[in-house]
């Protein structure tokens, strides 16, 4: 299947985030229909409601990935590309047995299910959907500063009025973002875990 890309949220990853092309990692859709123009096949659909309350997707080829970045000598780092994710919608509180359901095989006894975005800032930018992946409770709870600065942010009318003009329909990872997927602990303060990050997204050479 031939994928559409959203220009909007590849412009804002790679020229406002700073994002390598081989790090477009989607993480939020405004609704079922991005999540199948954008990102992957819905395999399966788990919980009843008008709206799938989530979904099994097995998302679209990513990217070639470039080799020089430090950030792929990390073990972790087969997550922001897994095959097969599960996205849920921002409502639903039953996303850790749907995960258990979605894979059964693994382990996810010791670990946090965090939404890739925040929940109540996916709603404020109009998301409806969210990645959901396995984190540590140090690293989830590491998150709470970023988290509640990208809430006031886009609470504020200053925050509204800028993402009603950019209308994309799915939303990349940003450095943050990335420092989560990649389950490793955010700093005291936004910089913090941006400048890890950038270090661990920059080539050496």
């Amino acid at each position: 299947m031939d994928y559409l890309i959203d220009a909007v949220a590849k412009e804002i990853a790679l020229k406002r985030f700073g994002v390598p092309e081989c790090l477009l990692v989607p993480i939020a859709a405004v609704d079922v229909g991005a999540i199948r123009n954008y990102i992957g096949e819905i395999q399966q659909e788990l919980g009843r409601g008008p709206l799938p309350k989530a979904l099994v997707v097995r998302v679209k080829e990513p990217p070639p990935v470039d080799m020089r970045l430090p950030v792929w000598e990390l073990a972790a780092s087969k997550a922001f590309h897994q095959p097969v994710q599960l996205w849920v919608h921002v409502a639903y509180t039953r996303y850790r047995e749907a995960y258990k359901r979605a894979f059964p095989s693994e382990n996810i006894d010791n670990k946090i299910l965090s939404h890739a975005m925040n929940r109540r800032v996916a709603e404020l930018k109009g998301f409806q959907y969210t990645r959901l992946t396995p984190t540590s409770r140090s690293a989830n709870s590491s998150s709470a500063f970023s988290e509640g600065w990208a809430f006031d942010y886009y609470s504020s009318p200053e925050g509204i009025a800028a993402n009603k003009r950019r209308g994309a329909f799915i939303q990349y990872a940003d450095l943050t973002d990335l420092m989560l997927l990649l389950d490793l602990k955010l700093g005291e303060g936004v910089m913090d875990a941006v400048n890890e990050a950038q270090r661990l997204i920059d080539p050496p050479w």
